[in-house]
């Protein structure tokens, strides 16, 4: 307990080489941190195999809405045990889909998988700081801006195509964006390059699994206190130590179940 408290204090974002200036790229107290752990075994032909988490903060602060659904989802173990049904690479990987599970050679085994979502649906939630910028986590949906519910997709690579006011028709408001990937971009882009079908539904050939998405607590840093311009080197060590940390209790837990 005393590891998980001291790690939620110190949990901050350091951007790589990569990342573009955002509000995104700053964590937020009291902010969900969610964790996809996931699975992908290579069949012949399917490159290599892919194992880890994924971590992510999701902003309650700007998308409340948002965040309470997919953590209500989380907490009900909703998205346990489905798969990534949809992988374009340099652009998403998106799952959410409870009816993706049955095993085999994709779409044959399931041709209906990536067409459903929970029961409930949520309205579209904008907010001028949540944008498309690489590792951001939105809510997908239908041609209908209030449709979505369950399903979501991680950005591979930033997609500002996809943000609000960016959009090319008039009544389209774009994707609310409510999350953004803090460690495991290395596993994103990962899926986003397994073999697919190549076809309009783009699904991997082999499953990449969605073990479990587990809520490991909330941000409870220190930002308010850091001047990141002025002291970069003391953000950059509690990152390093708060990623350590964050694997260390995952650790922990699996050692005692």
């Amino acid at each position: 307990m005393k590891i998980a408290i001291f790690l939620l204090t110190l949990v901050l974002f350091v951007p790589d080489g990569s990342s573009e200036a955002s509000p995104m790229e700053q964590s937020y107290q009291g902010n969900p941190i969610v964790v996809i752990n996931l699975t992908y075994d290579a069949g012949i032909g399917g490159g290599d195999d892919i194992q880890g988490d994924i971590v992510i903060e999701l902003f309650h602060n700007w998308a409340p809405v948002t965040v309470n659904n997919f953590v209500n989802l989380v907490n009900q173990s909703f998205y346990d045990g489905i798969f990534f049904h949809r992988v374009i690479d340099d652009f998403v990987i998106q799952t959410g889909d409870p009816t993706c599970t049955a095993v085999g050679a994709y779409p044959a085994s399931n041709p209906s998988c990536g067409s459903n979502g929970s029961d409930e649906n949520i309205p579209f939630e904008a907010n001028a700081n949540l944008t498309h910028i690489s590792g951001a986590v939105g809510m997908a949906r239908s041609v209908d801006p209030d449709s979505a519910s369950s399903q979501f997709y991680i950005c591979d690579g930033p997609q500002h195509g996809l943000d609000n006011g960016n959009r090319s028709q008039d009544d389209d408001p774009g994707y609310a964006v409510f999350g953004v990937v803090r460690e495991g971009m290395d596993l994103v882009r990962a899926t986003a390059q397994v073999p697919t079908s190549n076809d309009p539904l783009n699904r991997p050939l082999y499953e990449v699994h969605v073990n479990s998405i587990t809520l490991q607590g909330f941000v409870n840093s220190l930002i308010d206190e850091i001047d990141n311009e002025k002291t970069p080197s003391i953000s950059f060590s509690l990152s390093i130590i708060s990623i350590g940390l964050l694997t260390l209790l995952r650790r922990n837990k699996e050692w005692t179940q």
